[in-house]
Order: structure tokens, then C-alpha cells, then sequence
């Protein structure tokens, strides 16, 4: 009995069968209906489905149409599934079923919505509708959030806990694959903050090559196309959602530490929740939970990290106990010196008000002469050696890191104020480079953050890349322009 499977590969359900199809061996004839023509209004395929919509089946003179329905039938109806696509045991299936029908409302609406009012409207003859796009989006967050929250909440790599796809698998993750062609900076505003599911979707990936990649092809194709942008095959260069899951874990295992970041907004004063005390009593950031062990205070974070984490060079927090002691002195210096320099003039200045605190030009004054000395010292003292980092080493250490982090948010001071704080400091400014360079690309992404901030305070463009970006690298290119 022959199978027909009427698809547009655009269509996010319809390369959810396809794929489907591909990797259980199933054999069928793929019919193309093109919907920018709209062939699916066409009678010979309104007698197929009379709605006009792909996918559709026909199984001999059996018809079908909804694409759940089709993934449910054909895994039931071919030989060869493997159960864990739709398992026969009747409670494992109910619960399948249950996040397919939770898709129509939830993440479908979300997504189809936002995608069709932001870029795909106009081939079909639907007007953008930045109001109906921004209602979209707000479903959409809150689809990624429940799947990150409740069917990604258990062990396994996919939906429900499980160690193998289902249908509910391939089809929710073809329906975010629809996000390829969406304008990068919207692309990355909604997937970013979910990083369970950038990998649950390579999981999936992975579980369905190299049929996901070929069916796939055609989306990434239009990509191209509406962002004129070169053709790409491959889909490991052409997938921006690949790059993005790629970045994570470049970002994660900078030293090979495995871990999942958990945003406490301190804006929004979410440090101050029972639940967060829980792990840090003081309600402060960072804080850790390594197994029952929970830990605060970023210098003893560090310490621990560097010789918890099998891989970690040694360079980071040398097991030589005298090169040891000297870090811990430049840190135990830093709490008060540097920080209390850097942390007053920033609150007194900029960061105050958004924190609830009232800025105080007196206070601010006396921050600075604190900054000031430190920017000394570390000139004189901890870089009066030869090598690149603190204390004369040529690699560097948590101290450097430490310290650089706490000079980087002085990105956010008023261009006159950084200017007059960091410009007599050139041996400062080309330290701070050169541990960007050293920790390279992670540096750069985890500033992405301040600058944005940096953008919203002073009311300027947002520069995603570092090196236009950031005030300070500028201050350190001008002094070499000059020298």
C-alpha cells in the first residue's frame, strides 16, 4: 500500500513527518505543495484535506491530515518504529500526548505568531503586525520557559525525562527551528535565555542525522534568501540555533567546568527570595551549589573551582603554596582597595538609582581617591615585574580575573569620569587587554551584558562586539595610536 506524504519543507509540522519518515526507514513518495504558490488551495488537494494545510497523508485510500495525528498513526502503523517514538506503554503514551496537545496552544501559537508578524507575512500576503508580534513573543517566552521548567525538568535528554526522542521531541523542535529565519537580534533575544533547550535541540539533532540536516536544508535556504545572505550547505556553518548551542558550551567549558548559569536579577531584587537565601544567607552574587555544597564570596569561588575541577591549569591557582599564597594577597588586598574604590564611584555615580540608592557626588569623591590609589598600586606593586599578569606571570590567574571583571564596569561611568580615572593608568589598560585576549571569546560574551547596560544608561547604540563596544579597549588603542 503506497504512502504519500504531501509536504512543504518551509512547513515546521511537515519536516517533523518528514524526518520522521527518513529515520524509521519508512518508505514514501514526498509531494511537494508549494505554499507561497498556494498549490495548497488547489481542488486536487483539497480532496486530500479539504483545510488546505500541510502535512497531509495518504496511506493507499486511507487520508490524513494534522501532523500529530500523522506522526501517531505512521509509528503505530509501520514496522520497525522503535517503541520510544510512541511507546505501547498506554501511561507513557498519555504523557506524549499531553505535550503534543499542549503544543498547539502554547508554543506553536507563540512561535507561528511571532515568525509570521516579523518576517515570513509578506511572501504569503500577511501584512507585519509589530503589536501582534510582541503578543506572540510573550506566549512564545513563556512556551520556552515551560518546556525548560516542566518537560525538560526531569533526567534524560529529551521531553518527559526520556534517554530517547519521541514524536513530541521532533515535532516541538522542528517548530523552534522555524526561529533560523527570524532577524538575528530577535533570534537571539528569545533563545538566549534558554540554554536546556539549545541543547535539548541538538540532542535532537544528533538522535535524527543526518535526515534532520537534509530536511532542514530548504529552511535554511530562505534564511539565505531574506537576509541576502550566501547559500550555505552545511548545516554545522549555515544553523545560527547551532551556533548559538556551540557558543554555550564554548562559553561553559572555558576551563573544562561543566555547570548551568542561574540568572538572580539584582534589579528586580530577585537576590533577596527565600529560595535564593537558601543557597547564600547574605543574598549576594555569585554564589554556587556544587552537589549539597553551597558556597559565596567570588574569590573562594574561584579557589574552589580551580582546584575542585580536574583540567583546570595550573597557572590559574598554582599548587606551589608560596605562588598560592601571593595570589590569595592580591585578592585579600583587593576586597579593600580596588573593589571599595570601584564599587563606590560606580553606585555613587551611575548604578546607584537603579539599585534604590541615592548617589552622593561627597561619597563618589572619596570613592575616587580610594580608585585612584589602588589604579597605583597595582601599577607599582602587583604589575612591576616582567610579564604580562599580576605579579610578574607571563599566564593568568584568578587574580587577574578578578580584578580585570571588577575594572570592566567602569564601562558603565560617564565617558568624562572613565576618562579621568583609568587614562593615567597605560600599564592597567594594556593588563586589561591582555587578559581579554587570554580568556578570549568567553570575555567578550560574558560583558555583552554590561554593555547593553552601558547602551540603555546613556542612551546609545548597542554594539554586540567587544571591540567596538567597550570604552576601555578604545582608551587602550588611542594610547597606542599615540605612543
Amino acid at each position: 500500500m503506497s504512502l504519500k506524504v504531501y509536504a512543504d519543507r518551509m512547513s515546521q509540522p511537515a519536516r517533523a513527518v518528514l524526518i520522521f519518515c527518513k529515520v524509521n526507514g519508512i518508505e514514501f513518495e514526498e509531494i511537494k505543495v508549494d505554499l507561497v504558490k498556494k498549490e495548497n488551495r488547489l481542488p486536487e488537494f483539497k480532496a486530500i484535506n479539504p483545510f488546505g494545510q500541510v502535512p497531509s497523508l495518504a496511506h493507499g485510500d486511507f487520508k490524513l491530515f494534522e501532523s500529530h495525528a500523522i506522526l501517531s498513526y505512521l509509528a503505530c502503523a509501520s514496522p520497525g518504529v522503535a517503541d520510544h517514538w510512541y511507546p505501547s506503554d498506554l501511561q507513557k503514551r498519555a504523557k506524549i500526548n499531553s505535550v503534543l496537545d499542549w503544543h498547539h496552544s502554547n508554543l506553536r501559537r507563540g512561535g507561528v505568531g511571532f515568525v509570521l508578524y516579523t518576517i515570513l507575512g509578506p511572501l504569503i500576503g500577511v501584512p507585519i503586525n509589530p503589536e501582534a508580534a510582541a503578543e506572540a513573543e510573550k506566549v512564545l517566552a513563556s512556551s520556552l520557559s515551560k518546556i525548560e521548567s516542566v518537560w525538560l525538568n526531569d533526567n534524560g535528554n529529551f521531553l518527559l525525562g526520556n534517554k530517547e526522542p519521541s514524536i513530541a521531541d521532533i515535532s516541538l523542535v522542528c517548530e523552534i527551528m522555524e526561529f533560523e529565519v527570524l532577524p538575528e537580534e530577535d533570534r537571539i533575544r528569545v533563545l538566549t535565555p534558554f540554554k536546556k533547550v539549545l541543547k535539548w535541540i541538538e540532542d535532537t539533532r544528533i538522535a535524527t542525522s543526518p535526515h534532520f540536516e537534509e530536511v532542514h536544508k530548504t529552511l535554511l535556504a530562505a534564511k539565505s534568501f531574506l537576509h541576502k545572505l550566501p547559500v550555505d550547505e552545511n548545516y554545522e556553518t549555515a544553523s545560527s540555533i547551532k551556533a548559538m548551542f556551540d557558543m554555550e558550551i564554548a562559553q561553559e567549558l572555558v576551563n573544562g567546568i561543566e555547570f548551568e548559569e542561574i540568572k538572580v536579577d539584582l534589579a528586580k531584587k530577585e537576590h533577596r527570595l527565600p529560595e535564593f537565601k537558601a543557597i547564600n544567607p547574605f543574598g549576594q552574587v555569585p554564589s554556587i551549589a556544587h552537589g549539597d555544597f553551597k558556597l559565596f564570596e567570588s574569590h573562594a569561588i574561584l579557589s574552589y573551582l580551580a582546584c575542585a575541577s580536574p583540567g583546570v591549569a595550573d597557572h590559574w591557582y598554582p599548587s606551589d603554596l608560596q605562588k598560592r599564597a601571593k595570589i590569595n594577597s592580591v585578592l585579600d588586598w583587593h576586597h579593600s582597595n580596588l573593589r571599595r574604590g570601584g564599587v563606590g564611584i560606580a553606585i555613587n555615580t551611575i548604578l546607584g538609582p537603579v539599585l534604590g540608592i541615592p548617589t552622593s557626588p561627597e561619597a563618589a569623591t572619596e570613592a575616587e581617591k580610594v580608585l585612584t590609589s589602588s589604579l597605583s598600586k597595582i601599577e607599582s606593586v602587583w604589575l612591576n615585574e616582567n610579564g604580562n599578569f599580576l605579579l610578574g606571570s607571563k599566564e593568568p590567574s584568578i587574580a587577574d580575573l578578578s580584578l580585570v571583571c571588577e575594572i570592566m564596569q567602569f564601562e558603565l561611568l560617564h565617558e568624562e569620569d572613565r576618562i579621568r580615572v583609568l587614562s593615567p593608568f597605560n600599564k592597567v589598560l594594556k593588563w586589561i587587554n591582555d587578559t581579554k585576549m587570554a580568556t578570549s571569546p568567553h570575555f567578550e560574551e560574558e560583558h555583552k551584558t554590561l554593555f547593553a547596560s552601558k547602551s540603555f544608561f546613556h542612551k546609545i547604540p548597542v554594539g554586540e562586539n567587544c571591540e567596538p563596544a567597550s570604552s576601555i579597549l578604545a582608551m587602550l588603542d588611542k594610547d597606542i595610536a599615540t605612543e
